[in-house]
Formats: structure tokens, sequence, C-alpha cells
């Protein structure tokens, strides 16, 4: 028994051989990676929001969210794999030494750094394999054309290519590779999608420091805050517009038996163009608001300076009237009992006194004037401490 046991799966005296075990990419690793951080940033910041009180936890709210969801877009839109995206059903040859068809799924994502080729079998089990590929060509990080063929001074797409075709993949996944190696006369599909990806890849990242800088300046100046957020949407809507622009020559449509794969715009497209428009709206509207109701901007955005530009709009109010009571003084006429005049004179407490915090006394004080005749006797007399 303990004989077979250590026998099982050997050839002779070799070690144990293990049939092999290929199991296909069903995910992107970084995109789901950002999208996992992006979760954990958000629902830590939902935790602490219960220690906010009244309507600052509202406000919290959308804002944390908000500037989260833009910050997350960014990077995802930016290494994500579905700019353009094509996927038909099809009956396609296999591989070399192969006669026989199979039915498999073949699909294409084609990225900002990298196109995706996929081939999955229906039913994945034919021809006494498992039929499950996920291939990846990439243009970065070097973001070369290099030269013509595969040689060691071709382009990356084409080394990659080589290497494929050495290590025996099936047909359907190298037909498609094939398109992004070809670059002559106006069959430039590679050229153009590596270049449209490099400007768009780098605008995405010139978009990315305006949101941190937009972020920072909500708390201290939300008039340049609001720029950033529009100048974020502007870079966001430029990447889009190169990555359209950029793609010249002919439509890429790959032919198969039983359709051809037709590329459109994928989600990563569309989120980015969506967020675009939502950093213009957001920044615009941050702005208008800031310049009709500031005191209902700076308590959304919990402004740290409004206390104190409401001190300095009270010192104005306060000098204003100083310099009212230093143009004119305001006098009033008394008679005592003797017949004699005098006046109430009001003096400012910029005249009496040099600051506002000293301890000199502010208020009526009574000077004699020169006695005048009054226009006329009036009907009325007041006796008030010792005045009629």
């Amino acid at each position: 028994m303990l004989d077979e046991l250590f026998t099982a799966f050997r050839h002779g005296d070799a070690p144990t051989l293990y049939g092999e075990n290929r199991t296909a990419v069903s995910a992107d690793i970084l995109e789901a990676g950002l999208i996992f951080c992006t979760c954990i940033i958000a629902t830590a910041y939902l935790l602490i929001l219960p220690g906010i009180r009244g309507r600052k936890r509202i406000y919290g709210a959308v804002r944390g969210l908000l500037a989260i969801y833009i910050g997350a877009i960014i990077l995802i839109a930016n290494f994500g794999q579905e700019w353009e995206v094509s996927e038909i059903h099809t009956k396609t040859e296999y591989k070399a030494a192969t006669d026989k068809d199979i039915e498999a799924e073949v699909g294409v994502k084609i990225g900002l750094r990298s196109v995706n080729i996929t081939l999955k079998g229906t039913p994945e089990k034919q021809l006494n394999e498992q039929i499950n590929y996920n291939e990846r060509f990439s243009w970065a990080p070097t973001w070369d054309q290099g030269r013509l063929f595969y040689g060691p001074w071709g382009g990356q797409v084409n080394q990659e290519f080589r290497a494929a075709q050495y290590r025996g993949l099936p047909y359907p996944i190298l037909w498609i590779a094939e398109y992004f190696t070809i670059d002559g006369e106006n069959l430039r599909w590679g050229r153009s999608y590596r270049m449209s990806g490099y400007y768009a890849h780098i605008l995405l990242w010139t978009a990315f420091p305006t949101w941190i800088i937009a972020n920072i300046l909500l708390f201290m100046v939300i008039n340049y805050a609001a720029y950033c957020m529009i100048l974020t949407g502007i870079w966001m809507l430029l990447a889009n517009l190169m990555y359209w622009i950029l793609r010249w020559g002919p439509m890429l449509r790959i032919p198969f038996a039983d359709g051809v794969l037709d590329f459109h715009f994928g989600w990563s497209f569309w989120i980015t163009f969506a967020t675009g428009i939502i950093c213009l709206v957001y920044g615009s509207t941050v702005l208008v608001c800031n310049k009709l109701w500031p005191e209902k901007v700076a308590d959304f955005f919990e402004d740290y300076d409004k206390p104190l530009r409401k001190r300095d709009k009270k010192r104005r109010q306060l000098d204003e009237i100083e310099r009212d009571l230093d143009s004119s003084t305001t006098t009033l006429e008394m008679t005592n009992f003797n017949g004699e005049t005098g006046s109430l004179g009001y003096e400012s407490r910029h005249s009496r006194s040099p600051s506002l915090n000293s301890g000199h006394r502010v208020g009526p004080q009574f000077t004699d004037v020169s006695p005048r005749p009054r226009k006329s006797e009036s009907p009325y007399r007041y006796e008030y401490f010792g005045f009629k």
C-alpha cells in the first residue's frame, strides 16, 4: 500500500509528473486592484461620517464621495482595457497540427497601453483540451514604434507577436495580433492606437494633479478650486478627443467565418467623457454659487477663512462709522436754567483715542459754545438732567 502511494504518477525512478494546469487570466489585476482600493477608501470615509453632526454630514458625504469618484475614474480609465471593444461568436480554426474547427467566443479589448485578445471555446472543453486563452500585446512602457518586422530592433508588439508564434498560440489570437504589427501604406492600426493611447494617457496624468490641487484649494480658496476642477474636466475631455482624432486610416475590421469584429468605444472611453462633463459642471456651479451666495458655499465646503472674513467685515463697518463721525459732529443745542445756550457734541472714538481697545469713555460730551439766537421759540419745554 505504501509503495503504491509513493510510485503513483511516476515513470520509473523519476519524480512525480503532473499534467499541465493552464488557466486563463480572468480579470485585469491592476484594474481590479484600483477598483478595490477605491471601495476601501470610500467605505472608510463613510464610516467616519456618523461622527459629523447636522447638515455637515450630508455636505461631507457629497464632497468626499464626489472627490473619490473623480480621482478613481482618472486612474481606472488610464489603466483600463476597454477603450475599444469587439466580440463575436464564430466557428474558426484552432491551431497548427489540428485540422478540426472549434466553436468559440473571440473578444478584443483595446486600452491605452495594450490590446487584450480572448479566445474561449463554447463549450470550453473541445478536442480533448480546455480552450480558454487570454493574451495581451503591449506597446507600453516603451511606447516605441520600432523598426519593421520582428527582430530585436522591432517594436514591442512585434516582438511579443513573434514570441506568441514560438509558443504555438491558437490561430485566431495570432490573426488579430498581426493586424497591430502591420505598418505600411495606409494600414497602420498599431501605430495609430499607440499614438492615440500615448497622448490620451498623458492628458489623463495631467488631469490627476489638477484634481489633487482642486481638492486642497476647496478648503482655502474656493474660486481657484473651481478653476482647477474645470481644468480637470478639460483635460479629461481632451483625452477623449485625442484618442478619437489620432486614429487615422480605415476603421479596423477583422473578418471571421461567421462574422466581423467591428470595434466601438467601450466603457472606459464613455466614463472618461461623462466624468469630464461632471467636472466641468461641478466647477462651474461652484464658481457661480460662490459669486452669488459666498456664505452658503463657505458653509458647504467648511471654509476655515469664513470667521476671519466675518471679523474683517465687521471691522470695515466700524471703520466706515468712524469715518462718518469724524467728518461731521452732531450738535444738539440746549438751554439751561440761566438761559445760556450749550451743545451736546458726539465725538468719534477715533478722535478721542488712538485705538479701539483704549480705556477712554466714549459718549456724549457737553461743551460750551457761543450764544446764538434761536430761530423760533418752541412751545414745548423738556426738563432733563437740569436742562429745560
